[in-house]
């Protein structure tokens, strides 16, 4: 007899069975995919780690100023297997120390790596400047343990990762590198500051608009030395769209001072509170110079409205008139001169120039430098204080060729000038025979501009669009004034790095104490800012910048960014800086895609 319920029960059970095969069908690709998921991010860390190290061993190699080149410092190569040696075998060391190689798992992983210096990178058209990039490749097959009941025997996941070197633009108008522990000698009477990387007083205000880092963690607190990072004091105020400070620095701000947006700190330590210019050396002496004895050590130009008198490229140092012999004294420049070979494009663009004892500029002269490098070569210490490298008389100019447009610095665009301030021993200085024979040596001279009563000052840095900028010079720009690296009691290697084989940043002993002291004198010209300079300001980590003000009004001003250890503003010095054009650049290394 044909029982109806026995067939249902029939069917229910069949139901029930495809039921659960679908239901455990699903699971187990919930769970196959889970797994493909934690594997691709295991690739994607290893892929990232393995294009990093093949870009950052490649950046090791080349440093900051060699051209990268294939077969030669770098490895290029197409997305294949690893090679033997070199940089991109390097990214597979660290493919496989994030788990994956090739052939790894059983045979089930690869590993690819590719490099090379074209521009764009793959993968990223639109970041622009590539110098070399890596990318890794890697992949992993995953058996299908539960979805195979679906079909899916298996599942290739993997990531891909793009490294990249290139060159990344410094923008900050200051950047102040004094850690807690290094200290600079206080023009405000207070002594011997330590930790404390920017110091205003009074009516010295500072606009800088391209922001500002400091790089000490010393937190704010009462006013006394080593206790914060700045201070400002009295009427000085800061003007700044952004303040980022190392850890705990704080700043002081006393009485009616005011920095106009709250600094901010808690940074941790980086590429941002470094030496921008590390890694790159200083900026080669020219050689094969011919020397220019100045009698007496005066030169004479014409007076007042007259043509310039023309002063060769050389080596010039002062000398006794009537026997000859080096004197170690400053230059001193009386009317209207220009450094220039009277061409009309002076020295095919650039010039180069070595005072020996400083250069003095008298009232009312006019000195007019072309495009070139300027190396002040020490000067003689008076009392135990450092010499003057570059001092300008009352009512003087001293100018480059290309003037102010509406009273204001415009981007020059000849080849700019770099003026270094040294003493006898800067390396591959080719000293004349005449001071070697007498055993003559000078000291670190006090850098920057010292100056009288409403003198005028329009200079230009370093301008590496110009094709006429010596190519050892082009990582430079738009450096205008560079203080020695050998002039601060830290020690630095020749490659432009702080000297780590101590432990810790090496010292170094000056035989002149106080001349880590760079100066710049602020002035006003026709109620206008008297000094206008355009480009970048170096003095190295434990040196400081003292910006000295005679007037009220006094101003140095225009497109122009300060690295230093420290800042200080005298009354009266008046600082307002916008960010240059075309800043310093340094070589990085990112992941870009």
């Amino acid at each position: 007899m044909f029982n109806p319920h026995k067939n249902r029960k029939g069917a229910a059970l069949l139901l029930a069975t495809l039921s659960l095969v679908f239901m455990f069908g699903m699971i187990g690709l919930v769970v196959d995919l889970g797994m493909g998921r934690y594997t691709r991010r295991g690739a994607q860390a290893a892929a990232d780690a393995a294009a990093l190290a093949a870009a950052a061993q490649a950046l090791t190699a080349a440093g900051q100023t060699t051209a990268l080149q294939c077969g030669g410092n770098v490895q290029c190569q197409s997305l294949t297997s690893c090679p033997a040696s070199g940089n991109l075998q390097n990214a597979c060391l660290y493919a496989q120390q994030n788990g994956f190689t090739a052939a790894g798992a059983g045979g089930r992983q690869a590993v690819q790596i590719a490099g090379g210096t074209s521009s764009p990178a793959p993968g990223a058209p639109n970041v622009p400047g590539i110098l070399y990039w890596s990318q890794a490749a890697v992949t992993q097959n995953i058996p299908q343990l539960f979805s195979s009941v679906l079909g899916n025997t298996s599942l290739t996941t993997g990531a891909t990762a793009t490294a990249a070197i290139y060159s990344k633009s410094v923008t900050p108008s200051l950047i102040l590198l004094n850690r807690s522990s290094d200290c600079f000698v206080s023009a405000l009477a207070i002594g011997l500051v330590c930790g404390e990387d920017f110091l205003s007083a009074l009516d010295a205000p500072v606009t800088a608009r391209g922001g500002s880092y400091i790089a000490s963690a010393n937190a704010t607190g009462t006013f006394l030395p080593n206790v914060a990072a700045g201070t400002i004091i009295g009427s000085a105020t800061v003007t700044s769209p952004f303040t980022n400070i190392l850890g705990n620095g704080g700043i002081n701000t006393l009485g009616l001072s005011n920095w106009s947006t709250a600094p901010t700190n808690g940074f941790a330590d980086g590429d941002d509170f470094k030496d921008p210019m590390r890694g790159k050396g200083q900026p080669p002496a020219p050689t094969g110079l011919a020397d220019h004895p100045v009698a007496g050590g005066v030169i004479t130009g014409n007076l007042l409205f007259g043509a310039p008198v023309s002063l060769a490229p050389g080596n010039y140092y002062s000398t006794n008139p009537l026997t000859g012999r080096p004197l170690g004294t400053p230059i001193t420049i009386l009317g209207n001169v220009q450094f220039t070979d009277g061409s009309s494009t002076p020295c095919g663009g650039f010039c180069n120039y070595v005072f020996y004892g400083g250069v003095v500029t008298g009232a009312l002269s006019t000195v007019t430098f072309s495009p070139g490098r300027y190396i002040f070569a020490g000067a003689q210490a008076v009392s135990g204080a450092p010499g003057i490298a570059l001092s300008v008389g009352v009512n003087s100019t001293v100018k480059d060729l290309t003037p102010l447009v509406s009273g204001q610095i415009t981007q020059n665009t000849d080849a700019g000038e770099i003026f270094i301030f040294t003493d006898t021993s800067y390396p591959g200085l080719q000293i004349p025979t005449a001071i070697t024979n007498i055993g003559l040596t000078l000291p670190q001279v006090t850098a920057g501009l010292q100056g009288g009563l409403g003198y005028f000052v329009t200079l230009h840095g370093l301008n590496a669009s110009n094709a006429a900028v010596p190519s050892n010079l082009n990582n430079f720009a738009p450096v205008l004034m560079w203080q020695d690296q050998a002039n601060t009691t830290l020690k630095y290697t020749s490659s432009g790095a702080l000297d780590l084989s101590c432990g810790s940043p090496c010292t170094n002993v000056l035989a002149v104490p106080g001349s880590q002291e760079m100066i710049l004198q602020a002035s006003t010209s026709g109620g206008h800012a008297g000094v206008n300079l355009f480009g970048t300001i170096y003095s190295p980590r434990a040196a400081w910048i003292t910006e000295l003000g005679l007037l009220p009004g006094d101003t140095i001003q225009g497109p122009l960014q300060i690295i230093t250890g420290a800042l200080q503003m005298a009354i009266n010095a008046n600082l307002d800086v916008t960010p240059v054009p075309v800043p310093l650049t340094r070589r990085t290394v990112s992941l870009i895609h």
